[in-house]
């Protein structure tokens, strides 16, 4: 998760980076923001690429605990500059499911302060 996040800022700081954010997620996996979930490389692609280009700055801070099942908890902020000039600030709660590799398998973030 980790990992995650901060690729989420560098990717924003730097749109050619889309691809090492992308390589936190196995391929199969499910990325499910609120109550909508983006299913597979190509959906999830698609979604953190609108994402993306969306964003001109993002800062994270964030905290991440392994629960005893194995699966990753984040609790995280962000304050951040949408590519029009409106600033942002929005928060969540992020678990994770990782493979046997490290990445991502199953990731679902509900808001804890929807984007404002």
């Amino acid at each position: 998760m980790d990992r995650y996040i901060a690729a989420t800022d560098r990717a924003i700081a730097d749109k050619s980076l889309l691809g090492e954010l992308l390589a936190v997620f196995a391929p199969e996996a499910v990325v499910q923001i609120a109550d909508v979930p983006f299913r597979g490389t190509e959906a999830i692609r698609e979604f953190y690429a609108q994402f993306v280009a969306d964003h001109a700055e993002s800062k994270h801070f964030w905290t991440t605990t392994v629960l005893p099942d194995g699966r990753q908890r984040t609790e995280w902020v962000c304050a951040a500059r949408k590519t029009d000039g409106s600033l942002i600030t929005i928060a969540g709660i992020e678990h994770a499911q990782l493979d046997s590799q490290g990445r991502i398998a199953d990731l679902h973030n509900e808001f804890t302060r929807p984007p404002a």
